[in-house]
């Protein structure tokens, strides 16, 4: 299906130039023909730059504001930017600038809670036809407990925001059930974090079997490493260790980045420890998350027990696909399906006994590989091809447009 008629999609995120999610959703509307504006407003990552980009044939602007830090300072700062119209103003110039034509219908995309203001004030000052959607792929609900002021506030843009929403996307059935009742005014859909198979080539079974019986097993985790998130880093890097240190030719393959000295520390131990097995890759382009993930034994995905809620991690769905082994703690989606496939821990289970676990499924070649090949099969099911025209049919419904 393309767009038989032409429509402006702006694309608003804070989110790192990496994420899956948003780069699967860009890649498919510009290829079915929207015309798309893509703005990241950069608040994070002081080694990316501002100015133009292109990935798949959309028009790219990155702006950078503050100073990338955590500081309570900068914080408010960001926080006065999001809820004056400054920002929205200084895209609109951006706008101007990468030809936007008001006259056509427009869909204003938002994937991150703090530019829905932003967004309310785009539709007022570029007038025309505009529908604001909200792509509402993180758990806003849960409490970090880090500044109880900051972890309130996703709630007081959303609350602020509901009634000028006109379609939601959550990630899962079960979530959106527990939230819909905030956005009675919304078209809504769910979009769950599966992965684009098309996004790398997979070098196939035989040879993911071939390793296992060479003792190859590579072990892999990217994604965060901000440790006052749900993810337990230390675990990770402890399950990491364990297997690395019982097996002589397995490696083992962290990416993400962080300011944490403790962790950098850890980190950087293991890669003493282990010179040609423990690989620290710091910031890693999506392409070669992929491609590392493709070539594993065993992805790890170990939240803290003071985490362990049902979600939707894109993480287990491309370790399906490419017929990784996952190894879980926590609750997360679809566990009834994948359990035939994967190591799956409560939130309360001993990380010796994890540990343990996991070192008895790598001493056994025959489990591994039974393992490996369901994951591949289970993965199947799990593919962004299935669920990709959701986006298209609420931009269409949204905007009253017949097929």
């Amino acid at each position: 299906m393309s767009c038989s008629k032409k429509i402006n999609v702006i694309v608003l995120d804070v989110h790192h130039p990496e994420d899956g999610r948003i780069n699967r959703h860009i890649k498919y509307i510009t290829n079915l023909g929207y015309i798309v504006f893509h703005i990241n407003i950069n608040r994070y990552f002081s080694f990316l730059e501002s100015g133009n980009f292109s990935r798949y044939g959309e028009n790219g602007y990155r702006i950078t504001i503050g100073n990338t830090s955590e500081t309570s300072k900068n914080r408010i700062f960001l926080q006065f930017l999001f809820v004056s119209p400054l920002l929205s103003l200084k895209i609109i110039t951006i706008l101007k600038k990468i030809h936007y034509n008001p006259s056509i219908p427009t869909i204003i995309h938002i994937h991150d809670y703090e530019l829905l203001i932003t967004a309310q004030y785009l539709r007022f000052f570029l007038h025309g036809f505009i529908k604001i959607v909200y792509d509402r792929h993180e758990y806003l609900e849960i409490l970090k407990g880090k500044n109880i002021l900051f972890d309130y506030i996703p709630l007081f843009y959303e609350k602020f925001s509901k009634k000028r929403i006109d379609g939601l996307v959550d990630i899962s059935e079960s979530h959106l059930e527990k939230i819909k009742s905030q956005f009675t005014f919304s078209k809504k859909i769910v979009i769950p974090n599966y992965p684009d198979p098309s996004f790398i080539k997979f070098i196939g079974m035989n040879n993911k079997i071939k390793k296992i019986d060479e003792n190859k097993i590579s072990i892999v985790y990217f994604g965060s490493l901000d440790i006052s998130l749900d993810r337990d880093i230390y675990l990770t890097l402890e399950v990491m260790e364990s297997v690395i240190q019982k097996n002589c030719d397995g490696k083992a393959y962290v990416g993400g980045l962080t300011s944490d000295y403790l962790i950098l520390a850890r980190l950087n131990q293991l890669m003493l420890k282990y010179p040609n097995q423990f690989f620290y890759l710091g910031y890693v382009l999506n392409q070669d998350v992929l491609s590392y993930t493709s070539n594993a034994t065993l992805g790890l995905f170990l939240l803290k027990s003071s985490n362990s809620v049902s979600g939707s991690s894109n993480k287990i769905y491309e370790y399906l696909m490419y017929g990784v082994i996952p190894i879980i703690k926590g609750n997360i989606e679809n566990l009834d399906q994948i359990r035939d496939c994967s190591l799956i821990f409560s939130g309360n289970e001993k990380n010796d006994m994890i540990i343990s676990k996991v070192d008895d499924l790598v001493a056994d070649k025959h489990m591994m590989k039974l393992m490996s090949y369901k994951s591949w099969e289970n993965g199947k099911i799990f593919s962004f091809d299935h669920v990709k025209e959701r986006y298209s049919n609420l931009y269409n419904d949204i905007l009253n447009i017949k097929i």
